[in-house]
């Protein structure tokens, strides 16, 4: 098993199963920045459609095709746009922190990512999903800190300096990870959205064999 945290590089590689996208040039802290007011803006205006796109499977041409739609043909928040550069992973994990912020209802992050063993399972559709859903699942107080943070902030560091030497355990067996602290934001981000929208009850298990 190898985790290795990359803090430069706006990318996500996790195997063979990751998102099929070319590794994108550093993202520069303004841009990161960025990336998130257009994302609280994008869900302010068409909250539907971010509903939508977020049901979709991060793994497809059709989802990768409709977040780089989107952003570009957000109604009103075009001052947002022009020179951003963002990997689709990037901004998919903005758009779903925003969802969490907007319709926490009051609730508490880590208290939405609870377990509730009657709720049905969610299964990881491929490596980066499964160490998002298992962060998010066993150390969901760790994870509510850092996506509480503002991007770019010394608390979104500690949050993932605290982070980081715990996430072996989530890595699958036999899988290698290399992951940025922007990417690891989004994973973490995307998972508990899957997680509370879809009020699963379990943590992804190993493949066998």
């Amino acid at each position: 098993m190898i985790f290795k945290l990359f803090p430069i590089v706006a990318m996500l590689a996790m195997g063979a199963g990751a998102p099929a996208e070319k590794p994108a040039a550093a993202s520069s802290p303004k841009d990161i920045k960025m990336m998130h007011d257009l994302a609280r803006c994008v869900v302010n205006r068409q909250e539907g459609q971010v509903r939508r796109l977020l049901a979709m499977d991060y793994r497809t041409n059709a989802y990768r095709g409709a977040t780089y739609r989107m952003a570009k043909s957000a109604s009103g928040c075009a001052s947002f746009l022009g020179s951003l550069r963002m990997s689709n992973v990037l901004m998919a994990g903005s758009l779903a922190e925003a969802m969490l912020a907007k319709n926490g209802g009051g609730v508490a992050l880590s208290r939405r990512l609870a377990y509730d063993a009657t709720a049905p399972a969610v299964e990881a559709r491929d490596e980066g999903e499964y160490l998002g859903l298992c962060v998010a699942r066993t150390m969901p107080e760790a994870v509510e800190a850092l996506l509480r943070a503002a991007p770019e902030s010394a608390e979104e560091k500690a949050g993932v300096a605290t982070l980081a030497p715990k996430l072996a355990p989530c890595v699958q067996a036999g899988a290698s990870a290399r992951i940025n602290r922007h990417g690891l934001r989004a994973i973490l981000a995307l998972a508990s959205y899957r997680l509370t929208t879809l009020n699963s009850a379990d943590a992804p298990r190993p493949a066998k064999g």
